[in-house]
């Protein structure tokens, strides 16, 4: 795979494509030991050895990161009302870095981040019906009838389409609430929870198709294993 000298160091979190052509021109970046000036240079990142004043730059051609989300952040690639979760990332990842789904600032738990975008777009398709469990805290206790309602009825959350029902819906404690998901709308849990009279005062995702978060505290993350993207791919229909 060839890349562009100065769209590799951009990518690499060195800085604008302005500040990385200088840097360039400055005689700072070296491939394989030897000066390149030209900032339009093609290399293979994944083969030749890049340093920026004596410093090693290592690409990761794809990456799959499970972050334990933690409060405060917003699952956008730029900072808006609360700042980016991919702030809490690697640098040199942040800049290709997609995430999958969303989650809302006041969310935490699994979440997903990746440079795989045919991935991330199968991941979040409603099609695939990919399960999503949650375990969301009520601001009252919730009834045996209401729980049966939601799961049989359903709640239409938009004008015109068919009513959204859990896949389950399992009681935890009088105000705890397990519910596993497939379609992953704007807001759906909170807005089901609403339509039946109920606040949902905090909400954690525990499981994304067959991703949980282990030992990972809020805020923390790891690298997916070899195995378990090989998995992800299957469970999308993506053979590699």
């Amino acid at each position: 795979m060839k890349m562009r000298l100065d769209r590799f160091l951009s990518e690499m979190g060195v800085g604008t494509r302005k500040h990385c052509k200088k840097a360039i021109r400055s005689e700072k970046v070296l491939i394989d030991g030897n000066i390149i000036t030209d900032e339009g240079f093609l290399f293979d990142p994944e083969k030749n050895k890049v340093t920026l004043d004596g410093k090693l730059l290592t690409y990761q051609r794809e990456f799959y990161i499970l972050m334990n989300k933690p409060q405060g952040y917003m699952c956008s690639t730029i900072d808006e009302l609360y700042p980016s979760v991919l702030n809490l990332i690697d640098p040199s990842l942040k800049k290709r870095a997609r995430i999958v789904g969303r989650l809302d600032a006041d969310t935490t738990g699994v979440l997903l981040i990746t440079d795989n975008g045919k991935l991330n777009n199968r991941l979040i398709h409603p099609n695939l019906g990919i399960e999503k469990e949650y375990v969301a805290e009520l601001n009252h206790p919730l009834g045996e009838k209401d729980r049966l309602k939601l799961l049989l009825e359903g709640v239409v959350l938009d004008e015109g389409e068919e009513a959204i029902k859990p896949a389950s819906l399992t009681l935890l404690s009088p105000l705890e609430a397990d519910i596993i998901v497939k379609e992953g709308k704007y807001h759906e849990i909170k807005r089901m929870f609403h339509r039946f009279g109920y606040d949902v005062m905090s909400l954690r995702r525990i499981r994304l198709g067959f991703l949980v978060l282990g030992d990972l505290k809020e805020g923390e993350m790891r690298n997916l294993s070899p195995e378990e993207v090989l998995n992800l791919k299957k469970l999308v229909g993506m053979e590699s």
